[in-house]
């Protein structure tokens, strides 16, 4: 089940949505400064962190969105939420903003046994995808680098579940890229 997180936004959701986006910066300056701490400890950089993938020319966010949603069914993983940020940042800030989307997407049993053996192995699982039109105006899906999965030191049947979950998503965003459903 999908939901769209636009149709619940009202008057009363916007302080709520205001600090939440106020956590978020604070949260993205906190991930920064541990990131940078990491990155000359682990010799690699943010951009190893992630895997950003060009959607085909005339294929709008909007599409992408919905193809991600008709896909995740066809990869059988449940496509648990989507959040329309663009159109939350437009009810916050009161100004047209570019497509800015996050998607959801999980496979409950291999969460379970990921967390199983560790409460942190949930934060590699790939189950997010966001779709962002550039500022250059090219729509991209940003995506976790599935290498992240083999540089945890997780047993050998939990890191292949996650793999398998990783190549469904590879799977969606390829579909996703060419507006597949």
């Amino acid at each position: 089940v999908s939901r769209d997180w636009s149709s619940d936004v009202c008057s009363s959701d916007l302080s709520l949505m205001k600090k939440v986006f106020r956590s978020l910066i604070a949260l993205g300056f906190t991930l920064s400064v541990s990131l940078s701490a990491f990155q000359a400890n682990a010799g690699f950089g943010f951009n190893d962190l992630y895997v950003a993938t060009d959607v085909e020319a005339g294929i709008t966010g909007a599409d992408v969105d919905e193809s991600i949603k008709q896909l995740a069914i066809s990869e059988g993983i449940l496509h648990v939420a989507m959040f329309p940020l663009s159109k939350q940042v437009e009810k916050v800030t009161g100004s047209p903003y570019r497509h800015l989307s996050i998607h959801n997407i999980c496979d409950a049993k291999t969460a379970s046994l990921l967390a199983d053996v560790s409460d942190a192995f949930v934060i590699v699982m790939p189950c997010r995808i966001a779709v962002v039109e550039g500022k250059d105006g090219v729509v991209r899906m940003w995506s976790m680098n599935p290498a992240m999965i083999t540089m945890m030191q997780m047993p050998e049947e939990q890191q292949r579940l996650a793999k398998m979950i990783a190549g469904k998503m590879q799977n969606i965003i390829n579909g996703a890229a060419e507006g597949a459903f």
